[in-house]
């Protein structure tokens, strides 16, 4: 423990109790490397666009197996959000996630050295497992270590650093595919999650001390408490199909979009999907600043909400009507708005006492990276059936997106009915 460290400042808190804040260098040092893994494992969930060509030239892919195997990683990620949870209230952010990322970095020397489906998936799965921690890890420091005021705006840089991300296998590796082919690719990937881990692990100071006064058990069964709320099940459905069906959306079928539905190459495609994520990373950050102003100013968070992602919503299903007449345009307009959806994880937590809230947002994580999962996979299986009907593959497409735009208008609709804001005042009392 590092509690004489001249960048931690000791406060009394109203219950008498005393809290340990990082400030200055240190907690620049905290941000930046919880930062860097995140952005890892944002650009492993969105890779799969760019080099979905070369891996269905070179293995024969259908969509469908396309499809399933890039969501093998939201699969994986998704069942590790309970596990996940209970590892950071009992372990602390830094030994989770330096521990996990090694798993990434096996799985990354796997799929690179993968010559069938079956390899491939398993690879991408353990990748799933290793960096399913990034996020939650720092959420969960950030709530253990910085002042209550600065978190909102620290969840929103991390947003940004995942928006990083993202930009980071878009047009620059669809540059190195060329000199590296996509396996050269992940063994550069592996070595960066090995590199991180090891940061984790010497680097990131050690503020936590593991947690035995409540058993594993105990723990579980908090999760319990979540899964039987009201308020949870109205928000997660919102969350699942918006948050989830964008992953699924942007981290395969983008790509595919723009170039079989709107006729462009695959490295005019990667450039597009460079600036959705530069949108994204503009919308997270004024999502954080924005809504710290406007709530001070007694705005509606969930009013804020409402209005992003039904935005975001009406944008997917025009862009999907014009079909190959969509701009680039719309989609980063869709990428902004979108980025709202980062504030169902504040909506969620709202009736929670504070040491459930890890177990709330690791339980929400959980529906929405099996409904990435079930999304991306559902999409290449409706490609193949509306082909096997008898459809041309971009009419195709634009039918099984259809049907996630109609499930998400459904969840919208299920999260703004009538009773809402009284169904919450009963959750907080």
């Amino acid at each position: 423990m590092l509690e004489n460290h001249p960048h931690l400042v000791r406060e009394t808190q109203a219950d008498g109790t005393e809290r340990l804040w990082v400030v200055g260098p240190l907690a620049i040092r905290v941000f930046v490397i919880f930062a860097s893994a995140y952005m890892l494992s944002y650009a492993f969930r969105a890779i799969n666009a760019v080099i979905a060509k070369p891996l269905v030239q070179e293995l024969g892919l259908s969509a469908s197996q396309l499809g399933l195997l890039a969501s093998a990683y939201f699969l994986s990620f998704g069942l590790m959000q309970l596990p996940v949870g209970l590892m950071l209230d009992r372990y602390g952010p830094r030994r989770v996630e330096a521990t996990l990322m090694i798993f990434a970095a096996i799985g990354a020397l796997w799929f690179a050295s993968a010559n069938s489906f079956a390899g491939l998936w398993m690879g991408r799965a353990l990748i799933g497992v290793g960096v399913s921690a990034c996020l939650m890890a720092s959420i969960k420091a950030y709530a253990l270590y910085f002042k209550p005021h600065l978190q909102a705006s620290m969840s929103s840089w991390m947003l940004m650093a995942g928006s990083l991300g993202a930009l980071s296998v878009t047009t620059p590796v669809e540059a190195l595919l060329p000199m590296l082919g996509w396996r050269g690719v992940f063994v550069a990937a592996a070595a960066l999650c090995l590199a991180a881990s090891l940061t984790l692990w010497f680097v990131m100071p050690t503020l936590f001390k593991p947690q035995k006064a409540e058993s594993v058990g105990d723990m579980a069964k908090a999760f319990k408490v979540v899964f039987r709320h009201p308020h949870f099940w109205r928000v997660a459905p919102l969350a699942t199909l918006t948050q989830g069906g964008f992953m699924a959306f942007h981290g395969l079928w983008v790509g595919p979009w723009f170039t079989d539905v709107v006729g462009y190459s695959n490295a005019q495609a990667a450039q597009n999907m460079f600036w959705i994520s530069a949108a994204m990373l503009v919308g997270y950050f004024l999502v954080g600043q924005g809504t710290r102003t406007l709530t001070r100013r007694g705005a509606d968070e969930d009013l804020i909400l409402v209005i992003g992602l039904g935005a975001a919503i009406v944008i997917f299903g025009s862009q999907l009507w014009m079909g190959g007449a969509s701009h680039v345009y719309g989609w980063l307009l869709h990428g902004f708005t979108v980025a709202t959806g980062i504030m169902t994880y504040a909506t969620c937590n709202k009736p929670f006492p504070r040491h459930l809230t890890g177990r709330s947002s690791t339980a929400l994580n959980l529906l929405i990276f099996a409904g990435a999962f079930s999304v991306q996979w559902g999409i290449g299986l409706g490609i193949d059936f509306c082909q096997y009907l008898g459809l041309e593959r971009a009419s195709a497409m634009r039918a099984s997106l259809g049907v996630l735009c109609a499930l998400q208008v459904v969840s919208w609709l299920w999260f703004v009915r009538p009773g809402r804001r009284q169904s919450h005042l009963i959750a907080l009392g």
